[in-house]
């Protein structure tokens, strides 16, 4: 027998070619498969890691109030700490502290401060970095005020805690100017190097505060001080990590407050270890979790297809060989050897398969992916499986028996019913999907495309025979024998490889719109989630005329803009997730606003104020002087915030220390720093000691606030703040040239916590600030347009009024969201009291070369093309494209390879008849267009049946399978793409290369038909 199986082997080798090519696809299919879901997933998430920003990978560890001999050992533990929860990996740390706050002369107050890297943190403007021995640099706005130069000498006295440190004087040895970006909000005066208003824990007054003087971060944590803060920040060496240490770290970072606070214990007030990197690790985890359903939905439609392949290839060679089996039973061959021949035959086809399809699994990968793999155990079981699952597919597939008898037909037909039903519990399955974040693997996900795809195209092929028929019943009033005769065999001859071809073509066309359509659902996620073309969010708050450089930088249009947690009304969200507020320039929201897909002018020019805020205009280093009088015996002070407002938009609070209303001329230093400044707004909350309840009279201010040079402009008003706005009573504000007049009477007697501050504005109140809210909050809340909320920002309730429903707030997708003017919530707040601009960020539309912000470190940078990239072609979500882009060349090969097979043992079977037809006097040309127009007629709208379910399955499937990076339901919702440039490519392609294969194996095969068939059969 084994003898046999060899002759047989050579007279058959190209039928075993074809079987042993489709057997190889299939396996390699599986193979690749393999390695995506498995190695390539593992390395993504350590790609994504290693390419993870140092401010989302750094580990910090905080420790509050921690007296002074217990500072040396709190910080080395605090260390010790964060380097075993980052262990195995190498760890890089830096530390910042700042000392308690100390006595200096008359009501002033200052501490010291250390930055280890503090070169990499300020910029030496004068003198030089400080030494040891009480050497110390200050912030240019400390020195200014002070008068501080190099080698002066500043005293600071004892501190006022148990176990104090002694008095100290510093020696000046530089000036340095705080970088932005570099951590300096952290600082305890937010690196505005003063606060003439500072007010610390336990202060009854406030006080004018200056620093930090900035010593050797390593001799202040000798214990020579008490520290109020300290805090040390470890970066881990993730250049090249591995994804179990990952793991390990995700786990230990979360332990590591507990371990921090067992390390520390009664030495510290207050400890705590922050970080981004297990967040990040979770969601790169997650991302991945997500792409893997989608890599396995598009794996098990390729599996489908190479199981159609198989299937055929196995009903094709076992129709072949039906009557060299019953040969050889006739003679005597036992079932045994039979079994025996097939099974060794079986082994030998699949064993070499697998040898063909490793490395070919390995080679295809590292072309679609970049990554050089090794076999893994994964791959090898997916390959050897797949052969032999192939193999026996094709051993113990049943020959077609050429007949509809009914019994066929009426299995054939539960058969499909079956395959409708389950397609239908897949597509209801993911229609009902919630929307939340589904990161598991779901097989229903995985596989619904397969069964739907399979479903209509068993549905589309019940159309054919009909079509078929009718051709055939209008193709003999034609002339001619050749196409008559290839119609009548099309509409008679069953076409095995119509499954096949149907599968095949609407694979193929789904998967490259399943590609267009998640790429640009991808790219819309992108738009929505930045809001604009490029973003800051500021690691610090904002600093006049911050705008004008970030505007000369980069270009474009640039505006402030708040994206921050609210509170509407009473409710403050649910699951962890606060109601965000958008707040943009809603003169220019259409040009800054990107993605979902609504009309942003237009929504934008229902948010915007009436008029602009004239204002007074300001010149740059204009000596502001505030000068006032007061009634009655009793003093008065204020201590005034000037709101200035620069081009792009920016409000910044200019704020004085505790004046007295003697009438006197005060100045307010360090206000007119930029040009383009306008004065819009001044606040004058009014002081004395002899408010209270049981106080009596009043006294009536007059405030005159003077900017020399200045050029008034609008019209001005005023009132006074919550709460209980009685106790101030008739303000009033006139403006004339460069002065600002303010008058109001004092009510002396009342509560305490009145606010009695004279609000005087360049605009009038707006009321309810107009709105637009996202789908999703308006569904959470019941609101409609014209509903009014109120809205928290900050400590200040703001009343809004819906103007319309968006599916989808900018930077905010998929939250509750409200989206507003910034320059009427600023009013809102502004006419209640409230001096903040809540500004988190800069965004930019249409930025000429938006890479030059990174280098003025104002913040986190975020860019629509560069999160569009990381989302499509990141090192996570990388392989889904990838499967496709092996989807579609897959599905091609196998069709032609099946189309190739099926024509090949078609016109075996069909020798005889072909040499007959010789024998009746038809020429070669006769024959070969017949045999050519028969399987051209099938094909065709074999084809077209394929593309038509494909580009329903991209309508229907496509938007139900792609959800977002966290498992949600994308934001903006996904809009199906048929492109049909590279759809009509893919289909010229399959027709011209089913047209190629058939000319090819009808003008082989043609050859061989002759006479001789005729004396051997006859």
């Amino acid at each position: 027998m084994l003898g046999l199986l060899g002759r047989r082997a050579g007279s058959q080798w190209p039928l075993l070619a074809a079987l042993l090519a489709v057997v190889t696809a299939g396996a390699a299919l599986l193979g690749v498969c393999a390695l995506l879901v498995t190695v390539s997933a593992d390395r993504a998430r350590e790609k994504a890691a290693a390419a993870a920003t140092p401010t989302r990978t750094e580990v910090t560890g905080y420790a509050v109030t921690i007296a002074r001999p217990d500072v040396p050992a709190v910080a080395a533990d605090t260390e010790r700490v964060l380097t075993e929860a980052l262990a195995p990996f190498a760890v890089s740390t830096v530390g910042r502290a700042s000392a308690v706050m100390r006595p200096m002369s008359g009501d002033a107050v200052g501490y010291l401060s250390g930055v280890q890297d503090l070169p990499k943190r300020a910029t030496l403007m004068s003198g030089r970095w400080p030494g040891t021995g009480g050497e110390a640099v200050v912030l240019e706005t400390t020195a200014r005020l002070l008068r501080l130069s190099p080698g002066d000498t500043v005293a600071l006295g004892a501190e006022q805690v148990r176990d104090p440190a002694p008095p100290a004087t510093v020696t000046i040895t530089g000036v340095v100017r705080a970088l932005p970006g570099a951590g300096w909000d952290r600082d305890l005066l937010g690196g505005a190097g003063y606060d003439l208003a500072y007010r610390g824990a336990g202060a009854l007054q406030p006080a004018k505060a200056y620093g930090p003087f900035l010593v050797g971060y390593r001799e202040l944590l000798s214990g020579t001080a008490a520290l109020s803060r300290l805090e040390i920040t470890a970066h881990p060496d993730l250049s090249d990590p591995d994804h179990h240490a990952l793991a390990r770290v995700e786990s230990s970072i979360l332990e590591a407050d507990r371990r921090l606070a067992a390390a520390l214990g009664e030495r510290v007030q207050i400890e705590r270890v922050g970080s981004r990197l297990p967040g990040t690790l979770a969601e790169a985890r997650h991302q991945q979790q997500v792409t893997t359903a989608a890599v396995l939905a598009v794996a098990v439609l390729g599996t489908a297809l190479t199981v159609a392949a198989l299937a055929l290839a196995g009903r094709l060679t076992a129709d072949v060989r039906s009557g060299e089996t019953a040969l050889l039973s006739a003679m005597g061959a036992s079932r045994w050897q039979l079994a025996g021949v097939a099974a060794a035959e079986a082994g030998l086809l699949a064993l070499t398969a697998t040898l063909l399809a490793v490395p070919l699994s390995s080679a295809v990968h590292r072309w679609i992916s970049g990554d050089t793999l090794t076999v893994t155990g994964a791959q090898a079981a997916a390959v050897t499986g797949g052969a032999l699952l192939a193999v026996f597919a094709i051993r113990t597939a049943p020959p077609p028996t050429g007949e509809r008898d009914r019994r066929t037909l009426l299995a054939r037909s539960g058969a499909d019913v079956l395959l409708v039903a389950l397609a239908a519990a897949g597509w209801w399955q993911l229609d009902a999907q919630p929307d939340t974040a589904q990161t598991e693997v779901d097989a229903v996900r995985i596989l619904s495309p397969a069964l739907i795809l399979a479903a209509g195209c068993a549905v589309a092929l019940r159309l054919v025979p009909p079509a078929l028929t009718v051709a055939d019943r209008l193709v003999h009033r034609t002339r001619g024998l050749p196409m008559p005769l290839a119609v009548v065999q099309a509409a008679r001859r069953p076409t095995a490889a119509a499954m096949l071809i149907a599968l095949g073509c609407a694979a193929a066309t789904f998967g490259v719109a399943f590609d267009a359509t998640w790429q640009r659902s991808q790219r819309d996620q992108a738009d929505l989630s930045v809001g604009t073309d490029l973003a800051i969010a500021l690691g610090g708050p904002p600093a006049t005329g911050q705008g004008a450089v970030l505007q000369a930088a980069v270009g474009g249009t640039v505006a402030p803009t708040t994206n921050r947690g609210v509170a509407v009304g009473q409710w403050l969200g649910g699951n962890g997730e606060p109601p965000r507020l958008v707040a943009v320039d809603g003169h220019r929201t259409g040009t800054l606003l990107r993605g979902g897909g609504e009309d942003w002018s237009a929504v934008g020019a229902r948010l915007v104020p009436a008029t602009a805020a004239a204002g007074i205009a300001v010149p740059n280093g204009s000596r502001i002087t505030v000068t006032g009088h007061a009634t009655g015996t009793a003093p008065i002070a204020t201590s005034p915030r000037l709101i200035l407002e620069d081009p792009t938009g920016l409000r910044t609070a200019c704020s004085g220390a505790a004046t007295p209303l003697d009438g006197r001329p005060h100045e307010l230093p360090g206000c007119a720093t930029a040009d383009g400044l306008r004065l819009v707004a001044v606040l004058l909350p009014v002081t004395s000691d002899a408010i209270g309840w049981d106080a009596t009279g009043d006294s009536r201010i007059d405030v005159t606030v003077t900017v020399p040079g200045a050029a008034a402009g609008g019209t001005w008003t005023a009132a006074s703040s919550q709460p209980f706005p009685e106790q101030l009573q008739a303000p009033a504000v006139a403006v004339s040239g460069a002065t600002l007049r303010m008058t109001a009477t004092v009510e002396l007697g009342g509560p305490a916590e009145a606010g009695r501050q004279l609000v005087a504005t360049a605009f009038t109140d707006p009321g309810a600030v107009p709105v637009a809210v996202s789908r999703r909050l308006a569904e959470q809340l019941s609101v409609s347009p014209g509903s009014t909320l109120q809205v928290t920002v900050g400590n200040t309730p703001v009343p809004v009024q819906v103007v319309t429903i968006v599916p989808g707030v900018p930077s905010a997708p998929g939250s509750v969201a409200i989206l507003a003017d910034l320059d009427t919530i600023s009013r809102a707040l502004l006419v209640r009291g409230d001096p903040q601009l809540p500004v988190d960020a800069w965004w930019v539309a249409d930025p000429s070369n938006a890479s030059a912000a990174a280098g003025l470190h104002l913040g986190e940078i975020s860019t629509r093309t560069g999160e569009a990239a990381r989302l499509t072609t990141g090192p996570v979500p990388a392989g889904l494209p990838d499967a496709l882009r092996l989807l579609v060349p897959a599905a091609i090969l196998l069709l032609l390879a099946g189309v190739t097979l099926h024509v090949t043992c078609d016109l075996h079977a069909r020798a005889v008849e072909v040499a007959r037809l010789r024998g009746l006097g038809m020429t070669r040309r006769e024959i070969r267009t017949t045999l050519l127009g028969q399987h051209t007629i099938v094909m065709v709208p074999v084809l077209a049946a394929g593309a038509v379910v494909g580009a329903l399955a991209t309508w229907v499937v496509a938007p139900l399978m792609i959800r977002s990076e966290t498992g949600a339901a994308p934001v903006p919702a996904v809009a199906p793409v048929w492109p049909w440039p590279a759809e009509l490519a893919v289909l010229a392609a399959l027709a011209a290369g089913c047209l190629l294969a058939v000319t090819t194996v009808v003008a082989v095969q043609s050859r061989r038909a002759d006479a001789a068939h005729l004396r051997v059969t006859s």
